[in-house]
């Protein structure tokens, strides 16, 4: 059985993931030495967060996938809670780091994100409830349509509300992707699909007329009404040399990444400090040091795993394989995008790490036992539960 299992599980995501690991644990500790950390050793910390990562990985990969349906709303539930409840919390249970209240720092566990283990747990009810709905609601009308539409966005805005408030934009923004891609995926009417994404398109397309055409305004006016750490990063985004202050981290990743050239300068060679490398700002390390080969073999193991994870919901026994493997991919791409797009300079800083690579415990954690749900998904548990050893 225990074989079998192995056997089953895809190798190129485990081949992809054990690669990430390896390149994780080196880089962080290279950044070590461009900041001032003290005596932390983040890259054995980070070590250590992988092994635990991986029997998190290979317990979820054992479940079927009819039993990780099951327990998307119990789990829904334990981790709206705790999102719930973190405000609440004294700053000795709850501290506030750097203007924001997220983390959960308990004894022994350290500091948990719950936010993190939220999106896997919105992306399984979320797939649970279309896939519900329809086994329901076969015959697909109007009403079904708005009827699935409201079950998900109450499931993803009023959690979502939390999250901003800590503040957290950056996940708030995967949430929505990934609850979008589910919806998308159910079936529903294209036409209203289209009347949904008309609001977003001309709130975007307001913004850029203004933007170009009355830009006093669009700073005066518009920027004030941003939370004041948003307001600095999007300044420091789009005037870069008039708010260098703002754009600190993005001018400093963009001079690490500029340096590393082609080969790069070399394994812990990188001598550009940024605030946050080991971190969010992981990718600048990897290409100073690495270059442009480096990076573009990072890149290119990010678009093997988000195929493979297309082509596991591809193959998927039920739609909630398919609309879980579809979210997921979502998130991670958005997540990837956004991360290396702020790291050159062509997105906002967010507080979004580079899965896989970045630094820390719950980031981690919480994309292994998203693989090992994918890993699930793609294992056909029934097909070989009383298979001959």
């Amino acid at each position: 059985m225990g074989y079998t299992f192995l056997k089953r599980l895809d190798k190129s995501v485990l081949s992809i993931i054990c690669t990430f690991s390896i390149l994780s644990i080196l880089f962080i500790y290279s950044s070590q030495g461009t900041g001032q950390y003290g005596e932390q050793n983040f890259a054995l910390k980070q070590g250590v967060s992988y092994m635990i990562g991986f029997s998190l990985l290979m317990a979820v990969a054992y479940l079927d996938a009819d039993q990780i349906e099951r327990i998307a709303w119990p789990f829904f539930l334990v981790c709206f809670t705790s999102i719930v409840l973190l405000p609440l919390m004294p700053p000795a249970v709850a501290p506030s780091i750097l203007g924001a209240k997220r983390w959960y720092s308990l004894p022994l566990l350290g500091s948990i994100q719950p936010s993190e283990f939220f999106k896997i747990a919105l992306l399984l009810l979320t797939s649970r409830l279309a896939h519900q709905h329809n086994l329901v609601y076969q015959e697909r009308t109007v009403w079904t349509d708005f009827l699935l539409i409201g079950k998900v966005i109450l499931a993803t805005v009023i959690p979502s509300l939390f999250v901003y408030q800590q503040p957290d934009t950056g996940m708030v923004v995967l949430y929505l992707a990934g609850s979008a891609t589910v919806l998308f995926l159910s079936g529903i009417q294209k036409k209203i699909l289209a009347a949904a994404a008309i609001i977003p398109a001309a709130g975007a397309a307001i913004l850029l007329y203004v933007y170009f055409q009355y830009p006093s305004v669009f700073y005066d006016q518009l920027i004030p009404l941003l939370k004041p750490h948003q307001q600095e990063r999007i300044l420091g985004w789009l005037s870069p040399n008039e708010y260098a202050d703002h754009a600190y981290q993005t001018n400093k990743a963009m001079l690490a990444v500029g340096s590393g050239e082609l080969k790069g300068n070399g394994f812990g060679s990188g001598t550009v400090y940024i605030p946050e490398k080991h971190t969010d700002f992981i990718f600048a390390t990897i290409a100073e040091e690495g270059g442009f080969i480096a990076a573009a073999a990072v890149l290119s193991l990010f678009f093997v795993l988000l195929y493979r994870m297309a082509v596991i919901g591809d193959h998927a026994e039920s739609p909630f394989g398919l609309y879980l493997c579809s979210g997921a991919m979502a998130m991670y791409a958005l997540q990837i995008f956004q991360n290396i797009g702020m790291t050159i300079g062509v997105m906002p800083v967010k507080g979004i790490s580079l899965p896989l690579l970045s630094y820390g415990g719950s980031s981690l954690l919480s994309n292994m036992i998203f693989m090992g749900i994918i890993l699930s998904i793609r294992k056909p548990y029934r097909k070989y539960m009383f298979e001959a050893k």
